[in-house]
């Protein structure tokens, strides 16, 4: 038998689980609550920064865009853009407005178009740098290719100034800041000032800091044309352009962020700022290790305590065990090592025990002696029942045989002078004699059946069959069908019994049919193998089918079919003693089918 987790190592390990598993239902509740928190105020705080930094960009871009615009509606460039075509105006004084803007360092060169967005004057170019003369292959001093504005001149039907998009030109970054000129409400043509973006890595290292480690800013096209972090052109942050306003989940490959991206108003730009998730749940996943070390201590705290508690309870209960075990081999001395000083449930139990073990040991005395005297009663019943058995065999057999004796001398030397009655009644009596000595037979057999031990082994079913057959010897009308059979195990002296009182009982009870018919065989259902004998005989009716079974029950008289009725009792009985179940289905004159079965 399997041995079980004792007491004294279930109780701390049951209260390990319970802490472990209480520390985990509490530490993964606290820690998604946690987490949720944690991104909820991530995720504010990077609307808060990219709402900040966009209305920084806003304003800075409404103020350059303010002095740009007090410029272009002057009269050096409205004046310009309003003289007669066919007497055009010298551009000195425009230049000089030109020479004004590009006082600013950032501002690198000017143009002066036409509503249609064609270019009427310009001053300053960018020039390559030696990193683009490198990377291009050119020549210092030469000048790069000038963007052209007029597409999104023509995009913009407002009247309002706005910053154009970004645009990469050898290693640097420019803009246009796209101004309407006019004079007295009438639009006359458009002043486009370029600036270059440049930012040193101290100054965006200094806004990174200022919005956090493991966070980024990006600046773009609102088409997605061009991002940049304020210093080279990079990869920008993932759908945000679909999502403007909202905040995306996305990957990369230092791990999973969060971003969120707003237009910059008055340009055509997008300001996006992105952290990193890990940054966020970082309070998370301190908050988590704290757990772990809190609920490790509580977890070996409790593995302790639980240790204690059981050695209490477990203690005394290994002294009843032991006091129990001793009991159990009569060794009652045992008893004095049990503790019944305490005063809880255990000294109750102990108390208990030692009356038990009293009252044991006084009732088995007592059974011992009962035993005793049982035995020798039953040793005197079996010695009378051998002497019974004696008796039946040979005291009962010698009157029996006499009256045969006398009845066969009587027919044999006065059957002439006898008349058709006195024949009768001597054949009775002969008939009679043969089946009281059958039945003494049949009863003996079966009273010794109950002394028989079974001996079991592999048996071949489908031999016994046919050695049953072979000492039934039925008549060639009978017309036997004997199907495969699986083997079995049990004793196999008994078991060919069994097979000769079916089989004969199945040629008995169709000698009568013209064609008896016999089929003998095996069938599976789900509790395994199921041997039968069927015929096509007399039959019986189903409903006193228990009957069959029992010693001197018949269905039929002995008229019609002679017998003892003992050779089905006698089967069941067999059975029996093999654990083996038999029973039976028939309908008047449709014959009968015998079923039993035998443990696997």
């Amino acid at each position: 038998m399997k041995r079980n987790t004792s007491i004294r190592r279930q109780l701390p390990l049951l209260i390990c689980l319970l802490l472990v598993a209480m520390i985990l239902l509490f530490g993964t509740i606290s820690y998604m609550a946690t987490r949720k928190a944690s991104l909820a105020i991530g995720e504010q705080r990077l609307q808060t920064i990219t709402e900040q930094l966009s209305g920084m960009l806003q304003q800075s871009g409404h103020n350059v865009l303010a002095s740009t615009a007090a410029v272009a509606n002057g009269a050096a460039i409205t004046d310009y853009l309003g003289a007669d075509p066919a007497k055009p105006m010298l551009p000195g004084k425009t230049a000089d407005a030109f020479q004004k803007l590009m006082t600013d360092s950032l501002t690198v060169w000017v143009e002066l178009r036409d509503l249609n967005g064609r270019q009427l004057l310009m001053q300053g170019r960018p020039e390559a740098s030696a990193a683009s003369q490198g990377m291009s292959g050119g020549e210092p001093g030469k000048t790069l290719a000038i963007p052209d504005v007029a597409k999104e001149i023509a995009a913009d039907r407002t009247d309002s100034n706005f910053v154009g998009k970004l645009y990469h030109l050898g290693d640097s970054l420019y803009y246009p800041l796209i101004v309407k000129a006019g004079r007295d409400g009438k639009a006359l043509g458009w002043l486009v000032r370029w600036k270059i973006v440049r930012s040193s890595s101290k100054a965006v290292s200094d806004l990174s800091r200022l919005l956090g480690s493991k966070a980024a800013l990006y600046v773009g096209n609102n088409d997605g044309s061009l991002w940049t972090d304020l210093a080279q052109p990079v990869p920008g942050p993932l759908q945000v352009r679909e999502n403007l306003g909202k905040i995306v989940h996305y990957d990369r490959s230092g791990g999973p962020v969060i971003a969120y991206a707003l237009p910059i108003k008055g340009s055509k730009w997008l300001v996006a700022v992105e952290l990193s998730q890990a940054l966020i749940l970082e309070a998370a996943g301190k908050f988590l290790n704290w757990m772990i070390g809190i609920g490790a201590l509580l977890v070996l705290a409790g593995s302790l305590i639980a240790w204690r508690i059981s050695r209490n309870f477990t203690k005394p209960l290994d002294r009843l065990t032991r006091a129990a075990g001793s009991l159990e081999a009569g060794n009652y001395s045992a008893l004095n090592d049990i503790d019944i000083e305490r005063r809880d449930e255990l000294g109750e139990l102990a108390m208990s025990f030692n009356s038990m073990a009293v009252r044991v040991y006084h009732t088995q005395d007592e059974l011992e002696k009962k035993v005793q005297s049982r035995t020798q009663e039953l040793e005197a019943v079996n010695k009378e029942l051998e002497a019974f058995s004696y008796s039946v065999s040979h005291d009962l057999r010698a009157p029996l045989r006499a009256v045969s004796g006398y009845a066969m001398m009587l027919k044999e030397d006065y059957e002439d002078q006898f008349d058709d009655e006195a024949k009768r009644i001597t054949g009775n009596i002969l008939i009679n004699v043969k089946m009281m000595g059958q039945l003494i037979d049949d009863l003996l057999a079966f009273s010794k059946l109950g002394k028989r031990e079974v001996r079991k082994q592999i048996t071949n079913m489908k031999e016994l069959v046919a050695a049953a057959v072979a000492e039934l010897s039925p008549d060639e009308k009978y017309r036997l069908d004997i199907g495969e059979m699986p083997w079995c195990k049990g004793d196999s002296d008994l078991l060919k019994q069994v097979w000769v009182n079916l089989i004969g009982n199945a040629v008995k009870y169709s000698s009568k049919r013209a064609d008896p018919q016999i089929t003998i065989g095996s069938m599976e259902d789900a509790a395994g193998p199921v041997y039968y004998v069927r015929d096509n005989g007399a039959g019986f009716d189903s409903k006193y089918a228990d009957k069959l079974f029992k010693v001197f029950q018949r269905l039929h008289s002995h008229e019609e079919f002679e017998g003892t009725g003992i050779g089905l009792a006698l089967v069941k009985r067999i059975l029996d003693k093999h654990k083996g179940q038999i029973w039976a289905e028939s309908s008047p004159g449709n014959g009968a089918a015998f079923y039993f079965r035998l443990p696997v």
